[in-house]
């Protein structure tokens, strides 16, 4: 199956420092890809790459052979950051516009006219969720932390429509540490631990059965223990040199 999404020896810097480097995968239509790492790793820098909100300092991104801009416009990217893509002045029945992009013909998805940072947590993020994910067709779904603030209901109704989204042909990208609900959902997984990406498939963590929240969890347990290791052998090694 063709590559939606191509991530090639991607480095991502800011002024205090790298983030990552030479991180790659390749995620075909109709397959999700979950994002795991701790606080600081790089989750949220990633996805801001892939959708064009971030310039690679190295490294390529392509989706569906095209730039990011180019994808916006051409195969329909939905990406959904929280409070961070939805400015809290902006009137909830007003929302659907401004997340597409100003068109008069995008539905509101609530007649709610408050203003966004007088609703609550879980109401602002199903607003978002709703309308970002209403729009059709989309190719490509990024979405940083969806789950965080939704009740049992609001959370069952995104892990399925996000199903139904990869199934009918998009490539889903997720980030969470809600492990639980990517275990359940995604056929890949990249973990981002000591500056560096690790993807591996879900068979190749599960080669007979399910990957579980556990397996994600030890795997990553594991990668950490692996890069704390190299850390202190390089220290030892640079403790020798001085002597």
């Amino acid at each position: 199956m063709p590559s939606m999404l191509e991530v090639r020896a991607l480095t991502m810097r800011y002024a205090a420092g790298v983030v990552f480097q030479d991180v790659g995968f390749d995620l075909p239509a109709g397959q999700s890809l979950g994002v795991v790492g701790a606080n600081g790793a790089g989750k949220t820098t990633l996805l801001r790459g892939i959708v064009g909100c971030l310039r690679p300092y190295r490294g390529e991104i392509r989706i569906n052979g095209g730039s990011p801009a180019d994808a916006v416009s051409g195969i329909g990217v939905a990406y959904f950051a929280g409070e961070a893509t939805m400015p809290g002045f902006v009137r909830a029945s007003a929302w659907g516009s401004l997340a597409h992009g100003g068109t008069s013909k995008a539905e509101s998805v609530t007649p709610d006219r408050r203003r966004l940072r007088s609703l609550s947590r879980g109401t602002r993020q199903m607003i978002g969720l709703r309308t970002v994910l209403g729009r059709h067709p989309l190719g490509l779904v990024v979405m940083d932390e969806p789950w965080e603030g939704l009740d049992p209901d609001a959370s069952r109704w995104l892990t399925t429509t996000l199903e139904a989204k990869r199934d009918r042909g998009a490539a889903v990208v997720l980030s969470s540490h809600r492990l639980h609900d990517l275990a359940g959902l995604c056929d890949a997984y990249l973990f981002l631990v000591g500056h560096r990406g690790t993807h591996l498939k879900a068979h190749e963590i599960a080669p007979t059965a399910a990957v579980t929240p556990a397996m994600l969890t030890e795997v990553f347990d594991r990668l950490q223990g692996a890069h704390t290791g190299r850390l202190e052998i390089s220290s030892e090694i640079l403790r020798n040199r001085q002597l």
